[in-house]
């Protein structure tokens, strides 16, 4: 009687571990899951600032090429 017991007590403490080891495993889940979403999120405005930048130097490039083409117009007259 005093070995099953033992035996019980033995399996309900690893069982105590196991719920704590998987509640830290789900806490630490958790945390990363909402991470993950927090960087989704900053990959995401990067991604439209990066455009937008590209989109401006693209419009600086042809005002660029269009100032040129005047002065060489005015230098060609």
């Amino acid at each position: 009687m005093f070995e099953n017991e033992k035996v019980l007590n033995t399996l309900t403490d690893k069982v105590n571990d196991l719920l704590v080891k998987y509640n830290e495993i789900c806490d630490e889940n958790e945390s990363l899951r909402n991470e993950l979403i927090a960087l989704k999120a900053q990959n995401e405005a990067k991604t439209n600032q990066i455009l937008r930048l590209e989109d401006e130097l693209k419009n600086k490039n042809i005002e660029s090429d269009d100032i040129v083409r005047k002065i060489e117009a005015v230098l060609g007259k």
